[in-house]
């Protein structure tokens, strides 16, 4: 039985969680002292960044509820995703980490992400890698999402043969 393998990129400005969610994520286990990443998500790695994103088949955006400037760069990294991809039409789900926090840290109201993920056309989820809380579910419904579109793009490519043999 074959095995099919996707690369799910995770995504967002810098602080917002990405490696802690990706932890919980692979290992289940969720580091309180962590060392920060030397973040890709700065601007001297957008060359790598880009990369990265072009070898993705799906990406799980994340920003941070207690991170307003965060929230509003978000844009700016799917921009990045879709000219990497070359295509509007890529699997995204944008995740709004942090939700454990006090509300009075929150600086982005749930429904400010929903609307966002609407906006997008995409899925949106509220996640937290400390509390364990739609971690696995955002990277399940990413890879939904890339399967998705590659048996819309089986389908697609299975009609161009058809039109070809006829």
């Amino acid at each position: 039985m074959s095995e099919t393998r996707f690369t799910i990129a995770v995504a967002g400005p810098g602080s917002v969680g990405k490696s802690a969610i990706t932890l919980q994520f692979i290992t289940q286990t969720f580091v309180r002292d962590y060392d920060p990443t030397i973040e890709a998500g700065q601007e001297e790695y957008s060359t790598l960044r880009t990369h990265n994103f072009m070898n993705a088949d799906g990406f799980v955006l994340v920003y941070s509820v207690d991170n307003r400037k965060a929230f509003e760069d978000i844009d700016e990294f799917r921009g990045e995703i879709h000219r990497a991809k070359d295509s509007e039409l890529v699997p995204i789900v944008l995740c709004a980490n942090k939700i454990d926090l006090p509300k009075e840290l929150h600086e982005v109201t749930k429904k400010e992400g929903q609307d966002l993920a609407k906006s997008f056309g995409i899925p949106f989820m509220e996640t937290s890698a400390k509390q364990v809380i739609n971690v696995d579910e955002a990277f399940i419904e990413c890879v939904r999402l890339v399967k998705k579109k590659n048996s819309l793009k089986g389908k697609k490519t299975k009609s161009k043969k058809d039109c070809v043999i006829m």
